[in-house]
């Protein structure tokens, strides 16, 4: 836990704020830019500029953290600069993204598709070799005769992180409000006590068999199962959710990368089973990680999906600091939905 919370605050610290620029600084562009096609104020682009700078700090730190690098390909991308984001998804690659399919859904590197330099890092996903743990998940819940049945609420944690910390933020709500918990921990060891999901596929094979041990264990209210996650558990627990609507009621995802070309030709089955959607970001987040919630948001509502988006103040890519309250503040949220 104490590696949780140091990885946390290293997140707090580079995150909840935008630099300043140096006065004078860059006074000879021009008043407008290009960010995805579209003119955009400078003010937009100074901020996107002002992401890249936090990023690169972030990934120089952190030396086993991919999702950095990704952000910088992205903010590269949107911003044109077609080989400065080539170079970092490269990096992203290098330090652990296996997954394709996140490359092959972000619009944000639309324009890098045509670069001759972008199948050959697709090749080299499937040429990555990463250490992998066996299935481990951290399962708990409250006393039972075995007659009533019992909500469950699979917690994923974020890249870097592990069960155990993903378990300690959500046991305090789950004791107080009668829930099963269950920690899946990604197999991908990238680091000491730091783990990482991979591919989708494979982190939805993780949130099942971790589900069908807790049915092992407690009685399950197959009506009231409950998917939540953080960074990358978030983005996967959009994607794994909706994907799966027979399963889950609802959604929580803080700090998501929704990438709605894997789902939006199945929503009609989560609008169906009116699955509730509680998204949250800082508003200090990177500003294309933070459209990307809005129009998640947007997409979502129009599909007919029960969704909720929250700002926390003051903050950037981590958890609010009054962690437990807001959390339990998005359960109940789901739940009452």
């Amino acid at each position: 836990m104490k590696k949780q919370l140091s990885l946390l605050l290293i997140l707090a610290f580079f995150f909840p704020t935008f630099a300043q620029q140096n006065e004078g600084e860059n006074v000879s562009r021009p008043r407008r830019a290009s960010i995805v096609g579209s003119p955009k104020s400078m003010e937009e682009v100074r901020l996107f500029e002002q992401a890249i700078t936090r990023n690169k700090q972030l990934t120089g730190f952190i030396s086993y953290y991919f999702d950095g690098c990704y952000n910088l390909a992205a903010l590269n991308a949107l911003l044109g600069n077609k080989n400065e984001a080539l170079k970092w998804l490269d990096k992203a690659i290098d330090r652990g993204l296996i997954d394709p399919e996140i490359i092959n859904n972000d619009p944000d590197i639309d324009t890098l598709r045509t670069e001759t330099n972008f199948k050959q890092l697709l090749m080299a996903i499937e040429e990555k070799k990463l250490f992998k743990d066996p299935p481990y998940s951290v399962i708990d819940g409250p006393e039972t005769d075995g007659k009533k049945k019992l909500p469950l609420l699979i917690a994923l944690h974020g890249e870097a992180e592990n069960a155990s910390s993903s378990f300690d933020i959500w046991k305090t709500i789950a004791k107080k409000h009668n829930l099963v918990l269950a920690a899946p921990q990604g197999q991908y060891l990238i680091g000491e006590g730091h783990y990482q999901w991979g591919k989708r596929l494979e982190a939805q094979e993780l949130v099942l068999k971790a589900i069908e041990q807790a049915k092992e264990k407690y009685p399950i209210d197959q009506d009231r199962i409950y998917l939540m996650g953080f960074s990358q558990g978030a983005s996967y627990s959009l994607t794994i959710g909706l994907s799966n609507p027979e399963k889950f009621a609802g959604i929580i995802a803080i700090s998501p990368r929704y990438l709605h070309r894997l789902v939006d030709k199945s929503l009609e089955k989560p609008k169906a089973r009116q699955i509730a959607v509680y998204l949250a970001n800082g508003e200090n987040e990177d500003p294309h990680l933070l459209a990307n919630n809005r129009l998640a948001k947007e997409l979502l509502t129009k599909a007919g999906l029960k969704v909720d988006l929250k700002l926390y103040k003051n903050t950037g890519h981590a958890f609010p600091t009054n962690l437990v309250e807001e959390m339990e503040k998005a359960f109940l949220w789901i739940e009452k939905k």
